[in-house]
């Protein structure tokens, strides 16, 4: 994981935080998360449905009866499409 320990302040009008925050909440994102993803080019979407989630989650309970290797591979793709679907990297 990541260490984010720089911050970036910007100033900005009432009305623009207040647009930028509904947008950040219609994502599902919290507003540091929703500035970042912007600031680095991406298009922050809303979040997928729940149902997507738990067919990981099933996965997950898949792989947990596998093999050690194989249960560890499933898992790690698991875990990269939950972070492609909430916008991590």
């Amino acid at each position: 994981m990541r260490k984010r320990s720089v911050g970036i302040n910007i100033r900005v009008s009432v009305t623009e935080k207040k647009k930028v925050t509904m947008l950040a909440r219609k994502c599902g994102l919290s507003l540091s998360e929703y500035l970042r993803q912007r600031a680095l080019g991406y298009e922050p979407g809303g979040q997928p449905p729940k149902e997507v989630f738990d067919v990981l989650d099933k996965l997950d309970e898949i792989a947990e009866q596998c093999s050690v290797q194989t249960g560890a591979g499933i898992n790690a793709q698991t875990d990269r499409m939950r972070d492609l679907l909430i916008g991590g990297n």
